[in-house]
């Protein structure tokens, strides 16, 4: 199993940013958000349209965890309100979360060894109804990302189960939903491990505007602490034919924390790499990322990269944990030569686990979970609407 590391982050509970020619100066703002006193474990995020974080965490107590969504009252988060979806012994691998386009969110996450799928029946989740897909048992243990496909359905991932004598042993599977309920479904085999002590972990995943899904994953070296990145990239919409690529050479001595997916405008895939011996932009040359470029960060963009998102202009924008800050880095352009940084301040010493997306409007968000403490975090932009950057 990974092994995720904690990055130092010696991080005033909001600052304001530097002001740039193009806007007025904006107002970064950190917000602790009161989940209770259960340690929590995961984190990820999506954006209502409105601009306002839904996010969805897990606690971490041995054999009585739980999963939770946190709907946010504004855009930064300062506060909101918590929806208890469901409870599990352990959860080994993060959620997913979507918000179709009549604004209801959908959720996918293990249960016991299973795999749920939670269909809110509005948008505040109020009420919702869940799909047994995998029943309990099925040694499903994985991060489950979602998408939606262009017809609205959504679309998840996930590794099958583990066990050696299992039919799909640790195979990376996609989820096609062929409705919105996710009543029936189609699905297709991504990757198959090269060993059985070479297991898959940390997954992204995405879909492009013609419905051909991308998913990134780390594969294990063995029984070692040494991982590959790769990335699997479908020819059709239904994933008949998949093509896999190693994006990124093993990186002897440094611990993977997680990968990052995106699809530019031309279907050309993007991931982010943020091994702390390779904090690297994958930029994909070829639909399949036969051949790519593989580009190191600016030297502005100092720390550790964590989620990934493209700006209007295909521009790559992420967040960015360093000494004594927490941030969101926006490229200047497609290659990422240069970009800005708008930073906000706290007390966190190290992230356990993060997301980071950016609103209709451009404006980055981004949901963490402190190290030390075990407690959850968000942070935004308060006050302006950004172009094609943070300006």
């Amino acid at each position: 199993m990974i092994v995720r590391p904690h990055f130092l982050v010696a991080t005033s509970l909001f600052a304001a940013c530097a002001a740039y020619a193009e806007s007025p100066s904006c107002v970064f703002v950190n917000d602790a958000i009161d989940t209770g006193t259960d340690n929590l474990d995961y984190v990820r995020l999506a954006v209502r349209a409105d601009g306002r974080p839904l996010i969805v965490y897990t606690t971490d107590v041995h054999n009585a965890s739980t999963l939770n969504l946190f709907d946010c009252d504004d855009s930064t988060c300062a506060s909101g309100h918590i929806v208890p979806l469901d409870a599990s012994s352990n959860y080994f691998g993060a959620p997913g979360i979507a918000i179709r386009t009549d604004g209801r969110p959908v959720v996918t996450a293990s249960w016991y060894g299973g795999l749920r799928y939670y269909d809110c029946q509005d948008t505040a989740c109020t009420s919702f109804t869940y799909n047994q897909i995998w029943p309990n048992g099925s040694a499903i243990l994985s991060d489950m990302p979602i998408a939606l496909q262009p017809n609205g359905n959504p679309a998840f991932i996930y590794i099958d189960d583990t066990l050696p004598t299992a039919p799909r042993p640790g195979y990376l599977i996609v989820h096609f939903c062929a409705d919105a309920a996710c009543s029936s479904a189609s699905e297709q085999t991504l990757a198959m491990p090269t060993a059985a002590d070479s297991p898959f972990s940390t997954l992204s995943f995405a879909i492009d505007a013609n419905g051909y899904a991308a998913a990134t994953y780390f594969e294990s070296e063995g029984p070692s602490n040494v991982y590959t990145y790769n990335l699997a990239r479908c020819s059709d919409t239904t994933c008949a034919s998949v093509s896999n690529v190693q994006i990124s050479a093993p990186v002897v001595g440094s611990a993977p924390f997680r990968t990052a997916l995106a699809l530019r405008a031309d279907g050309l895939p993007l991931a982010l790499d943020s091994r702390s011996a390779h904090t690297a932009l994958l930029d994909c040359t070829t639909s399949d990322c036969t051949t790519f470029n593989d580009r190191a960060l600016p030297a502005s963009a100092s720390g550790v990269p964590i989620g990934l998102s493209l700006l209007t202009n295909d521009a790559p924008a992420f967040s960015l944990f360093a000494p004594n800050s927490v941030g969101a880095f926006a490229c200047s352009d497609g290659p990422c030569t240069s970009g800005a940084e708008i930073v906000a301040t706290n007390t966190t010493q190290s992230i356990l686990d993060a997301d980071f997306a950016l609103d209709a409007t451009q404006r980055p968000l981004l949901a963490y979970i402190d190290f030390d403490t075990r407690k959850l975090s968000a942070a935004g932009c308060s006050d302006v609407i950004f172009a094609d950057g943070f300006e």
